[in-house]
């Protein structure tokens, strides 16, 4: 596991998330941003021995 910081795609907000870094394949989640609720679209793609890829985009994209 592991904490990372992403920006949320609506406010710009920083948000703090704990995401598990022994993903394999991409996995994809709905968070709401702790500042306006706004529902963010979480895609970790996780490669083995490397640090995992965490994009952020708006649910309607």
């Amino acid at each position: 596991m592991k904490t990372v910081t992403v920006q949320c795609p609506y406010c710009g907000a920083l948000n703090e998330e704990l995401i598990d870094c022994s993903v394999e394949p991409p996995e994809e989640y709905v968070e709401d941003c702790e500042i306006c609720c706004s529902p963010m679209v979480i895609t970790i793609r996780s490669v083995e021995g490397e640090e995992p890829v965490v994009t952020v985009r708006r649910e309607n994209e």
